[in-house]
């Protein structure tokens, strides 16, 4: 079930009216899974399935905090620390790293903007990862689940609960920012 958008604002004047993001969990829903992969050897897009997840554990002065899970094609989920901001105006900027953290390993970045589109609120996010041989980019409207909603139950593309998928990413609490 989504937050009816009569709660949210319909736009922000400050950071403090993003302050519900504290506690959501996002998902990728079925239209948003393809996500590319450029092999630039070949020179060419090769397309894959992409579910990630979003659990933003904290928010404080536009910054949230949270752990990510994803599944990209039939690889193993992938587990990231998720530190992002917000400006009033809704516009999104993410940043994952590896979890747990391994020194070295690459940074992904995300840019986003909150979108109402009918009742609810949407995160339309573009990502963009990976190394001179093969970046992985995908962009989606990412939306608000919650148990009792169908995709807390069954995901799209992994047919999972949302607490299944994000199982291994999330068994220890992210560090709140001093």
């Amino acid at each position: 079930m989504a937050l009816a958008a009569a709660s949210l604002p319909v736009s922000a004047n400050t950071v403090r009216d993003w302050n519900w993001l504290n506690g959501t969990t996002w998902y990728v829903p079925k239209s948003g899974l393809p996500a590319y992969i450029y092999a630039p050897s070949q020179n060419q897009l090769i397309p894959v399935q992409d579910q990630t997840v979003y659990t933003i554990t904290g928010y404080r002065n536009g910054y949230f905090w949270g752990r990510t899970a994803a599944k990209l094609g039939d690889n193993s989920i992938s587990c990231k620390s998720l530190v992002g901001s917000v400006t009033p105006e809704g516009k999104i900027y993410l940043t994952f790293t590896d979890y747990p953290y391994v020194d070295g390993s690459t940074t992904t970045i995300g840019i986003g903007t909150m979108v109402l589109k009918g009742m609810q609120w949407t995160m339309a996010n573009q990502m963009s990862t990976g190394s001179s041989s093969a970046q992985i980019g995908h962009w989606a409207y990412m939306l608000l689940t919650r148990p009792g909603s169908a995709s807390w139950y069954s995901l799209p593309g992994v047919g999972m609960s949302v607490p299944d998928f994000m199982q291994t990413c999330m068994d220890a609490a992210p560090e709140t920012p001093g």
